[in-house]
């Protein structure tokens, strides 16, 4: 970062700030890791310009993850959403690894116009969660493989047949339902015919909730050991005792969190959630200790409930999720035996107001308690049934 006189670069000061906001010795320690070493040679030489798109080229680098969100947290990059620029980035290279020229730009505008366009405008308004760009990754290849496909049988997209997509369908597994999306689209734009259609996937209407014998037993683990990380006990008791969603969890400001004398309170809806102990004690820490896990940049407070390794950022749903079925807490399951037992005590306005539920989700769960306690009998007498579950569904890692 030095010029040939040995005197710093006025453009890349705010690099060396950056790395050596904890001190002169952890900065030093840092550029002993080769892959730092990759991106500040970049840096100095001009092959990589101080801008994200500069960044971008120097990808895969775990690095730049680390490095790029220093600079945002310092003011010297401008935010943006790394989930949609990572789906820009996947879009341009899983299109062109498309060998026939129609069926790239077909694709690329399918992707374009069918996907970003509408991730665009969510991004607006909030960054986009792992699940949303695993879905669109998920439609893009069932598309290419559909005409790869389709290819091999001799046909091209404009000769596609119902026949086409049946025997499609009927032979492959359930990730093909994720081609849907890109038929009903060629559909619109009047790529294939009118009478064309995939039907949708057909989940089950029932989860089955964790048992109650075993998420009470869970619960009081995380109550009283206190060998386990107080993230993870916190974490887990807010979703099995409010039935709280990870990406909610994980999301939490250090805000929500209000503390009056003895009183603790959490921000979870509309109204705030008077915590009993040791709920309260566990909030209480978590906030005393809430310095960001940082691998350079600053280790000034964070604003998250809950940071994660990059600067400014939390944890991602996806790690939270991860360390909450090492302790036996799955999200689904998990999810559906609290709101069970929530519907059954407080009326819809009280849990849409405590837990931040939607009206209309709180009124279903409280209509529905009665049926849900059948059901839940009726489990004990019959064996799990079979759950498919379309492929990318799940949450991710972010890139």
């Amino acid at each position: 970062m030095l010029s040939r006189d040995g005197a710093m670069r006025p453009d890349l000061q705010p690099v060396h700030d950056v790395l050596v906001a904890d001190g002169a010795k952890a900065g030093l320690k840092r550029l002993e890791q080769s892959s730092f070493r990759t991106v500040l040679d970049a840096l100095v030489d001009g092959s990589c310009p101080l801008a994200h798109e500069g960044l971008d080229t120097l990808l895969p680098n775990k690095s730049v993850a680390f490095l790029r969100a220093a600079l945002v947290t310092a003011g010297v990059l401008p935010s943006r959403d790394e989930q949609f620029a990572a789906l820009e980035r996947w879009i341009a290279s899983a299109t062109e690894a498309v060998t026939d020229d129609n069926e790239r730009k077909l694709v690329r505008r399918f992707a374009t116009w069918h996907h970003l366009r509408r991730l665009r405008r969510e991004s607006e308004k909030r960054p986009l969660s792992p699940t949303q760009a695993a879905t669109a990754r998920a439609g893009i290849r069932a598309a290419v493989a559909l005409l790869a496909w389709l290819r091999g049988q001799g046909a091209s997209l404009g000769q596609c047949t119902q026949g086409h997509l049946d025997e499609w369908m009927d032979s492959g597994n359930s990730t093909r339902y994720n081609a849907r999306g890109f038929i009903e689209w060629c559909r619109k734009n009047r790529h294939i015919g009118e009478d064309l259609s995939i039907p949708a996937f057909e989940r089950l209407n029932h989860v089955r909730p964790t048992d109650e014998d075993e998420r009470w037993a869970i619960t009081r683990r995380l109550m009283h050991d206190e060998d386990l990380a107080i993230e993870d006990r916190f974490a887990g008791l807010l979703f099995l005792l409010y039935a709280q969603h990870i990406t909610v969890i994980s999301r939490l400001p250090t805000t929500a969190v209000t503390v009056d004398g003895p009183r603790t309170s959490l921000l979870l809806g509309t109204e705030p959630l008077l915590l009993p102990d040791p709920l309260d004690t566990l909030a209480r820490q978590l906030l005393a200790r809430r310095r960001g896990h940082t691998t350079i940049g600053s280790a000034s407070d964070s604003v998250w409930l809950f940071p994660g390794a990059y600067a400014g950022q939390h944890l991602s749903s996806y790690h939270l999720g991860e360390r909450l079925k090492r302790l036996g807490i799955y999200s689904r399951p998990g999810r559906t035996s609290a709101l069970m037992g929530l519907s059954t005590q407080l009326p819809a306005a009280v849990l849409s107001k405590l837990l931040g539920l939607s009206p209309e989700s709180a009124t279903a769960w409280t209509q529905s308690g009665g049926n849900w306690a059948r059901y839940a009998a009726e489990l004990q007498s019959r064996p799990h049934p079979r759950l498919h579950l379309a492929a990318d569904e799940s949450e991710s890692p972010g890139a």
